[in-house]
């Protein structure tokens, strides 16, 4: 499938220090391991919540279980629990390997501010509408601004606000485009959106570039050519998410 199967997991790359943030650590994040490996050995991980779509892949780093990598995994403090979080991932009855038994366990971070710097990215952050919390995340580029608001219900006029401030003249948001406005109905209060409303709120906020993401599972190829280009329709550059493609800012 051109748009895959995998959960969330995006790589953010400065060409020019060399350094690569990954956003989210779904099972995508398999996907980001060869990219790890032609640079420093250093593994830098930046969660948005702890939901298990989004922590899945963490278990499967390969770095983790090699000699000599520094690994970082920073994660945003909700409901009173921070990045901490993450050891039960690593605990029986859900693994057999402990943190502490990793040959490259990692050093956890709790995000308690709304602005960090991590390797040089600069990051700005904002809370999202989502059960039990959620942030996204602006990385400054080197010509415009990347979003990463993935988990997100519109709706609630407190959130979308800021978050339509938070998004204002990026060059790039990805935004949580998981219903069809017919499917939409059936599922408020689940903490997502549909692509219509993604790509009206991109219309109007100055977005340069929309990537739907976070597709509903078991969406077909043919499926989502038709909700691109009916997204395409109201915010002309939309495009739906695909495994391995890329692009810059």
């Amino acid at each position: 499938m051109a748009h895959g199967c995998n959960t969330p997991c995006v790589e953010v790359r400065d060409g020019r220090a060399g350094a690569v943030l990954i956003l989210d650590a779904g099972t995508g994040i398999m996907g980001a391991a060869g990219a790890l490996t032609s640079g420093t050995r250093v593994a830098r991980v930046l969660l948005t919540h702890y939901h298990w779509d989004h922590v899945q892949g963490l278990p499967l780093l390969a770095p983790l279980y090699e000699t000599g990598w520094a690994a970082e995994i920073w994660g945003p403090r909700l409901g009173g629990a921070g990045a901490e979080s993450i050891e039960a991932l690593f605990q029986n009855p859900f693994y057999p390997v402990t943190m502490r038994q990793l040959p490259s366990a990692p050093t956890l971070h709790t995000v308690d501010g709304t602005e960090l710097e991590i390797a040089g990215f600069h990051i700005a952050a904002q809370a999202l509408n989502h059960p039990g919390g959620a942030l996204a995340y602006r990385v400054r580029g080197q010509t415009g601004d990347l979003v990463y608001a993935t988990d997100h219900e519109f709706g609630t006029a407190e959130h979308d606000q800021a978050l339509a401030r938070f998004v204002r003249g990026a060059r790039a948001v990805i935004l949580d485009s998981h219903f069809t406005p017919e499917e939409l109905p059936g599922y408020r209060g689940w903490g997502h959106s549909s692509w219509d409303q993604c790509a009206r709120f991109a219309a109007q906020h100055d977005v340069g570039q929309l990537w739907l993401f976070h597709h509903k599972p078991g969406r077909t190829d043919a499926e989502m050519g038709r909700i691109e280009a009916a997204a395409a329709g109201v915010f002309g550059p939309t495009r739906a998410a695909r495994e391995g493609v890329s692009f810059e800012v």
